[in-house]
């Protein structure tokens, strides 16, 4: 028997944010770096090869003449304590970007979020406009596992 799984990570991250952003008159939303953006608006992010819950792809928000200019990019679901945290890629490093609470699975594999909200980090990325500890958008890790038997 053998087993694909391909993994991707679909986030809208904060609608209001991305209503916000697209409502400007100079305001625009772009997916890069693999990224793409799934019918129901939410940002879908690739899977990298090798990597346990990490993802390639970025979302630019732009807009206000260039002051505003933020960047989500290569995000991770890492492990923290009896929690876990949602990573983004800034500069050089990694910054803990979002807190989340319980992991949830689904009858498909699929792993969602119960809780997940904006730590220091990501409050000052998001131009200070949401407090630490404010609600972001679940996200769903999809996991497409198909098994197919081989003939003997």
């Amino acid at each position: 028997m053998t087993s694909t799984r391909a993994v991707e990570l679909e986030w809208a991250i904060r609608k209001s944010f991305v209503a916000y952003v697209e409502g400007l008159p100079d305001g625009g939303v772009e997916v890069e770096g693999g990224a793409s953006r799934a019918a129901s608006g939410a940002f879908v992010f690739p899977s990298v090869e090798g990597g346990a819950l990490a993802f390639a792809g970025a979302v630019r928000f732009h807009g206000h003449g260039g002051v505003l200019d933020v960047t989500i990019a290569d995000p991770r679901i890492e492990p923290q304590g009896d929690s876990a945290a949602v990573t983004v890629a800034l500069g050089t490093g990694r910054i803990r970007f979002a807190t989340v609470g319980e992991l949830t699975r689904s009858d498909t594999d699929d792993l969602r979020s119960v809780d997940v909200a904006v730590t220091d980090d990501g409050a000052y990325v998001l131009g200070g406009v949401y407090e630490p500890g404010t609600a972001l958008d679940p996200f769903t890790i999809h996991c497409d596992v198909r098994d197919i038997a081989a003939e003997a």
